[in-house]
């Protein structure tokens, strides 16, 4: 733990010595989970657009970046694609912290990951359910806490919900699959934000679609241009670039929207009631939209 609290230190420092801000904090907080340090401004900006979920490690995170691993690896055996993949996120996990978060995070993504790579979204339910009351059994306090909630909700939706939006969704290019992510997951999500901080973000999906895709890209070229830059630091700025790229267009892209003077707005505090019911609704609307899809499937 010594040595991965010294690799962490290391890596901040050469990330800060060689980005300006917002960039340096961006990109920690999506290799490392480093949490402060981001401008008063600019972290303002991803909590109007809906995207402070993406600059630190949670379920969400986590499973994007392993899914596009996942697709990635996709010339090698199925087995073999999901041990990588797997590999991958356990030495992330060591290398963010293996704090509660984070192995909750790691253990929601990867229960996804390999239900969505096997195509066997009950199976995948089934295992998710399972953990998380394991989960809860060995500590039963996390159930009050907001991250477990979000990975939780966040986690179930990309299990449910994407297979459903996927097969009646039309289109193709990779912004209809990212964009079918953000909504898969928030619309299970955003209730509950709204009822903690009464506040709701209607471009949030818009913005996700249009900077989930770097995510990963910012993820693995951050991770490998940090990692060179612990033997050639005089360089640090020119290692750098090629994240840079990404970051300055994530940063552009939450600053234009987070500027527009619509869709974020606050709401009035509801009941606990309230939300069950919403997530009663919701539960019964998906419920009917599997029975079509299923039914289709069995005409054709």
């Amino acid at each position: 733990m010594d040595f991965l609290e010294g690799l962490r230190e290391a890596i901040a420092e050469f990330v800060r010595s060689g980005l300006p801000e917002p960039h340096s904090s961006l990109l920690l907080g999506m290799i490392l989970g480093i949490k402060s340090g981001f401008p008063p401004d600019f972290y303002e900006a991803l909590r109007v657009t809906g995207t402070l979920h993406v600059v630190v490690v949670s379920g969400f995170n986590i499973t994007v970046i392993t899914n596009t691993l996942a697709r990635a690896l996709v010339f090698i055996p199925l087995r073999a694609r999901v041990f990588v993949t797997l590999v991958f996120v356990t030495a992330f996990v060591l290398l963010v912290g293996p704090n509660p978060p984070v192995v909750r995070a790691a253990l929601m993504g990867s229960i996804a990951l390999i239900g969505t790579i096997l195509g066997r979204q009950s199976d995948a339910l089934r295992a998710f359910l399972l953990a998380v009351l394991a989960m809860l059994i060995f500590k039963p306090s996390w159930a009050g806490e907001l991250s477990f909630q979000l990975s939780f909700l966040a986690t179930l939706g990309l299990i449910l919900v994407l297979p459903m939006f996927d097969r009646i969704v039309p289109g193709k290019g990779f912004l209809r699959a990212d964009f079918l992510t953000t909504i898969s997951a928030q619309i299970l999500v955003w209730p509950l934000l709204a009822y903690r901080f009464g506040a709701v973000s209607v471009l949030s999906p818009v913005v996700n679609a249009l900077i989930l895709w770097t995510v990963p890209i910012i993820t693995y070229i951050g991770l490998a241009t940090a990692t060179i830059g612990l033997v050639i630091r005089s360089i640090a700025n020119l290692i750098l670039v090629p994240a840079r790229v990404f970051l300055d267009y994530f940063i552009w892209i939450v600053g234009r929207f987070s500027a527009l003077k619509f869709g974020y707005f606050e709401i009035s505090p509801f009941s606990f009631l309230a939300l069950l019911l919403y997530f009663g609704v919701l539960g019964g609307g998906l419920w009917f939209l599997y029975q079509g899809s299923i039914g289709k499937q069995l005409k054709n």
